[in-house]
């Protein structure tokens, strides 16, 4: 039960990330680089984090020891610090950056595809680093998961714009940072809670981005009205929640090696706010994305063993 309590979290955080796509557009709209973007998300969800940790750890404290502890949450070890730097440096700054440098090689498109390599590398690294099992069910999942992925990102027309080995490389490495997000997210929760890993992980990924990009100066300039609400709205929905989610659900024993699988519903939150709010095109190709990548979930998803006592006992009770 935990285990399956742990899915629907990781799976309600990916529904939340796929709404970063319609955040990113809407700053884009108002003159922020798609790197600014990236930067001003970690600060943004950083600042948000800081009351609601020093609530929680006061009404905590006050429950259990009748004196109020403000920083408790704040409070970790150095072996969590460490794994929530890695989180942040890998998992969040450098999937961004390479992405996005991947898209200015070989266009947005190609880019998406090659970060949906993610699952591979999750299964290979569960693989090496915790003994998890490459079974069959896990196979078929990732065919399905990049076939899905696939058509719903291009909707079966791949354009590719140039052909870049730098581009590639930096989108096969944006998908290899998206997977080491769920194993170092794994490791830094057995030392740290949930919320103390995701704010110390926006501190460091949003340090990094800062050296790429530094969305402030352009903020003092002056922006359209609405900005702040937009970035308050896109820290808080897409981004505190989102990765709270998704690191409690981790937290519950999940397999490293099925979580990226789980968390492409994101890909799928994405092509339907894309159709509903941009009124982009949505034909065959994609519905049959979707659909593979709804398959993939499930499939991943599914207690086999369980099943299978399931239905032996059934049969024995005949």
């Amino acid at each position: 039960m935990q285990v399956r309590f742990g899915y629907c979290l990781v799976l309600l955080g990916a529904l939340l990330w796929g709404g970063v796509g319609v955040f990113s557009r809407t700053l884009g709209q108002m003159g922020l680089t798609a790197m600014e973007v990236a930067a001003l998300r970690m600060f943004v969800a950083s600042i948000f984090l800081v009351p609601i940790l020093l609530a929680m750890g006061a009404i905590r404290d006050s429950e259990r020891a009748g004196r109020r502890g403000f920083l408790r949450l704040f409070r970790i070890s150095p072996q969590g610090l460490f794994w929530s730097a890695l989180v942040g440096v890998f998992g969040l700054a450098l999937s961004s950056a390479t992405y996005y440098i991947s898209i200015e090689h070989i266009g947005m498109s190609t880019s998406s595809v090659l970060m949906c390599t993610s699952p591979m590398f999750g299964i290979v690294l569960g693989r090496i680093l915790y003994g998890e099992g490459i079974t069959n069910q896990k196979i078929v999942s990732l065919v399905f998961n990049v076939a899905g992925c696939t058509l719903a990102v291009t909707g079966g027309a791949l354009e590719i714009e140039s052909i870049s080995p730098i581009g590639v490389g930096m989108g096969v490495c944006s998908g290899l940072m998206g997977c080491l997000l769920t194993i170092f997210s794994k490791a830094a929760t057995r030392y740290a809670r949930p919320l103390t890993v995701v704010f110390y992980g926006f501190v460091a990924g949003g340090a990094l981005l800062s050296a790429f990009a530094n969305p402030f100066a352009k903020i003092a300039g002056g922006m359209p009205s609405g900005f702040y609400w937009v970035a308050a709205a896109f820290g808080l929905f897409p981004t505190v929640l989102a990765y709270f989610f998704y690191m409690t659900g981790l937290s519950k024993g999940l397999e490293a090696s099925k979580v990226p699988v789980i968390a492409t519903f994101e890909t799928v939150t994405a092509v339907i706010l894309g159709v509903a709010i941009f009124r982009e095109p949505f034909g065959m190709g994609k519905l049959i994305g979707v659909c593979l990548v709804l398959a993939s979930i499930g499939i991943m998803s599914t207690d086999v063993a369980a099943q299978r006592r399931k239905l032996l006992e059934r049969v024995r009770s005949v």
